[in-house]
């Protein structure tokens, strides 16, 4: 299985840390924002460990990893763009509770699945269509805090532009297949620089503060 799980575990693990350091700020203000942030990191962390657990231990949950990467397609980058864009923002609904973050991903959801069991458009053309929309949000927060910062130094805004850039490339061309590039599975690489992706969002977390950042 070319090690598949190992970089499964990996990206599900990374996942689950920056979702973790996310949940923390959800105490704080911009609430339903980063519910949204750490919901998206969460539906990729389990396609991911579900993926780890099929190709190293028992295939037999195939279809299921299947099912959970469609959902994780549909809305993680969505999500995430959202978020981000909601804190940059930072628009008042949903800033001292969670309720409209959970209101944004059930619709979400529910549109994506609908389209895609719709005549209109196939399940990854759907996928397609969110994840450019949210990796597009994801990058305008960054060029935003490069031009106009407000909580970002300029290290963290290249840094989170970088991570939307790397998930691009993973999509134009890396892609998922068995094939290999430098002597690692092209599967191996595109979750090496996913989990690359979702660790730039550390740098992030700033946008979810209070505190603006000056260059006094």
């Amino acid at each position: 299985m070319h090690n598949y799980w190992l970089l499964d575990t990996l990206l599900g693990l990374t996942c689950l840390l920056v979702a973790n350091q996310y949940w923390y700020l959800t105490r704080a203000r911009f609430q339903s924002a980063t519910l949204i942030i750490v919901a998206a990191l969460i539906g990729m962390a389990l396609a991911a460990l579900v993926g780890a657990y099929r190709y190293g231990i028992d295939p037999r949950v195939t279809e299921l990893h299947r099912a959970l990467a469609q959902i994780s397609g549909f809305v993680s980058f969505l999500l995430i763009g959202i978020g981000l864009v909601w804190a940059r923002l930072e628009l008042p609904w949903g800033r001292d509770n969670r309720a409209p973050a959970y209101l944004v991903i059930v619709l979400l959801l529910a549109g994506a699945i609908g389209l895609a069991q719709s005549t209109w458009m196939s399940s990854q053309a759907v996928v397609d269509l969110y994840s450019t929309v949210g990796l597009f949000l994801w990058l305008l927060v960054a060029l935003l805090e490069l031009l106009a910062p407000r909580r970002l130094k300029r290290n963290q805004a290249l840094l989170i532009g970088a991570g939307a850039l790397l998930v691009l490339i993973n999509g134009l061309f890396i892609g998922t297949g068995a094939s290999h590039l430098l002597g690692l599975a092209r599967t191996n690489w595109f979750h090496l620089l996913l989990a690359l992706s979702v660790f730039s969002l550390l740098w992030a977390r700033p946008l979810f503060s209070l505190d603006r950042f000056t260059n006094e």
